[in-house]
């Protein structure tokens, strides 16, 4: 192969690992971020840390009071989990099953527990920098709004 031909082959090799579903591909890992949000009906009350997306969670549970109650973010490999707990022995882990599928989906499995019991168990498959939304009602009338997303 001539000079001119090599630099080609490695500039085009170069540029192929550059584009960004390959770079995804070969991570054995994902930043996995979990947030939870107590949603009470019949409040106005908001957390000032929700002060920046208060316009959207009004629109999504209007005449509900907002409070966040816990937020988690970590370098995950595949079957590692993160943990929240929420008080009132509430308990939500979000587990990394899968890095990336073949739609270049990352698939992770959210579960909510009380007194070690298990209230809800989904598999989200998602977008990487997108997040999903859990939505589960308390036994108190609240709402619990669980948000999960990786990238």
């Amino acid at each position: 192969m001539t000079t001119d031909r090599r630099q080609l082959a490695l500039a085009l090799g170069l540029c192929l690992a550059a584009l960004p579903g390959r770079a995804r591909a070969i991570d054995p890992a994902r930043q996995v971020t979990m947030f939870s949000i107590l949603a009470t009906p019949h409040s106005s009350k908001m957390d000032p840390k929700l002060a920046r997306v208060e316009v959207q969670l009004r629109k999504i549970l209007p005449d509900h009071g907002f409070k966040l109650l816990d937020v988690q973010s970590k370098r995950l490999n595949m079957g590692e989990s993160v943990v929240g707990k929420l008080g009132d022995d509430l308990v939500v882990t979000t587990k990394l099953v899968q890095v990336m599928d073949a739609h270049e989906k990352v698939q992770l499995r959210c579960e909510l527990t009380r007194h070690q019991e298990r209230r809800f168990s989904t598999l989200v498959t998602t977008p990487i920098d997108q997040l999903f939304f859990c939505d589960e009602k308390l036994p108190n009338g609240s709402r619990l709004l669980i948000g999960i997303g990786a990238r």
